[in-house]
């Protein structure tokens, strides 16, 4: 079941990605609800901007207890990775800028907007115990984006 999850997932971030706030110093989380028929079809319901995190019982308390732990291992190497390419960059601007040369704003504002992104350096990774899972990558270009979990006439 989880390829076909991985699927709905990725079409409805598709379907619904101009309406998202795009900021890599931003995160949101939703919750996405969908029931299986008797033929294992898998049918979107509905989405929660604000899902409810609420521990109904001892599974879910722990459910949720340890996806937070994981958000924040996420986020926490995203910042970490993001900072370190800002102060690569902020200490080749002192340089460059030590060294006489002339620097162009609007060269740098380009050179800073590829840098500012969600992408992980491979000294924070996320660690194999962390439940969370990529399934798409906009960082990478064409249909590797989709990281093998979308057939060829989606894309």
């Amino acid at each position: 079941m989880r390829p076909k999850f991985k699927e709905a997932f990725i079409h409805i971030a598709r379907m619904a990605e101009n309406s998202f706030y795009k900021s890599p110093s931003v995160f949101e989380m939703y919750g996405l609800d969908f029931v299986i028929d008797e033929d294992t079809n898998i049918w979107f319901i509905e989405c929660n901007p604000s899902p409810q995190m609420v521990g109904t019982s001892e599974r879910k308390t722990n459910f949720l207890v340890q996806m937070v732990k994981d958000l924040f291992e996420i986020q926490f190497a995203y910042l970490r990775s993001r900072i370190k390419r800002v102060n690569q960059f902020v200490h080749s601007m002192e340089q460059r800028a030590k060294n006489g040369e002339k620097l162009d704003y609007s060269l740098l504002k380009k050179e800073f907007n590829k840098i500012n992104v969600n992408k992980l350096e491979p000294e924070f990774q996320i660690s194999q115990e962390n439940s969370f899972v990529l399934i798409l990558d906009k960082n990478i270009q064409g249909p590797a984006a989709y990281l093998n979990n979308l057939s060829g006439e989606c894309i």
